[in-house]
């Protein structure tokens, strides 16, 4: 039972890394912040990046990027839920960059962290740049293209 279950892990590890980024340059870049990324972080390779997220996995990586220890960016985790909050919502976010209102886009630019007195120039700039920002399929290209944008409203 037990060496089922260890497999069971190993191939899913295996899976979310080699789905995330089989190709990394970094071990940072395929296994995110945490323990694991410390230990192995001047590796390269499948393999690395494989015992980097299975470490993290286990020594609470989670824990590491909302506390901003361990090599974890402060940012990281306002960065996941906005790429998760553009690739849910890309098609409607598209409509209401290019109308330059709605709901969906406010929180948007408020999870940018843009002041409020600032919030209503920048989905200015933003519907002027629609073009530009949705040229991008990915909702992390997107997400760059709009942290460009909002640069100027961001503190």
């Amino acid at each position: 039972m037990k060496k089922t279950l260890s497999k069971v892990a190993l191939a899913l590890s295996l899976a979310v890394v080699a789905s995330t980024s089989a190709h990394a340059s970094s071990t940072q870049e395929a296994a995110g912040c945490g323990v694991g990324t410390m230990i192995f972080k001047d590796k390269t390779g499948l393999l690395y990046s494989l015992l980097a997220v299975t470490t993290n996995g286990y020594l609470s990586g989670t824990v590491s990027m909302t506390l901003g220890i361990l090599d974890c960016p402060k940012d990281a985790s306002v960065n996941g839920k906005i790429a998760s909050y553009i690739d849910f919502n890309k098609q409607q976010l598209a409509v209401e960059v290019s109308q330059g209102r709605g709901d969906r886009l406010a929180a948007l630019v408020e999870m940018f962290g843009v002041k409020e007195a600032d919030r209503q120039a920048a989905v200015s700039v933003l519907k002027a740049n629609q073009v530009a920002i949705f040229a991008a399929q990915s909702g992390s290209a997107i997400q760059v293209e709009m942290r460009k944008t909002l640069q100027a409203f961001v503190s």
